[in-house]
């Protein structure tokens, strides 16, 4: 009696090239849907838009007090956020369902990030220190930079979101192309 080879062992026919490309494809396009799913809902960037118009605006409204509880709004603001962006829950609150993989980021990518985050935070601290006393005669300009500042947020955040995602992806993550990363467990 012989037997015939089955299409699911060892001995059964191979795929196609033309099979093997098409789930690659696949692959990556599931991984773009995944990369386009990890961006926030359009309404986190209007609500944080109106936020930090307000925030910007209150010591033009409300007095130079004013000034020192709005950088305490913009610190706690910033923590509450990372915090719900850090359990899953808060995430899909803020409409932002997944995640990308720590190991789909490149580390150069974050290196840079880290590095301009740091410049960013240290000219401010220079900026407060090493000022001396300006005084800017151009009346209500918080609230102009706050009207700048929050349309720019909710007009263009979820394009500046999905363009850093782009940018943070590592070489390595697309299919069929090897990167740093690849063949190392994590």
């Amino acid at each position: 009696m012989s037997s015939t080879p089955s299409s699911s062992g060892p001995d059964g026919p191979r795929s196609s090239a033309d099979e093997a490309a098409r789930a690659l494809k696949d692959i990556d396009r599931s991984r773009n849907e995944a990369h386009s799913s990890a961006i926030n809902s359009r309404w986190v960037y209007v609500l944080f838009a109106v936020v930090f118009f307000a925030l910007f605006a209150a010591p033009d409204f409300l007095g130079q007090g004013a000034a020192g509880w709005t950088s305490a709004a913009f610190g706690i603001l910033a923590v509450g956020y990372v915090a719900l962006l850090n359990t899953r829950s808060g995430s899909a609150l803020l409409g932002q369902p997944v995640r990308p993989r720590r190991q789909e980021i490149s580390g150069r990518f974050r290196r840079y990030a880290l590095l301009t985050l740091l410049a960013v935070l240290l000219a401010g601290f220079a900026i407060q220190l090493l000022q001396p006393h300006w005084h800017l005669d151009v009346p209500h300009w918080r609230t102009a930079v706050g009207a700048a500042g929050g349309g720019a947020l909710a007009l263009f955040g979820p394009r500046c979101q999905q363009a850093l995602l782009s940018t943070g992806r590592g070489r390595g993550s697309a299919t069929g192309r090897a990167g740093p990363a690849a063949g190392r467990p994590r």
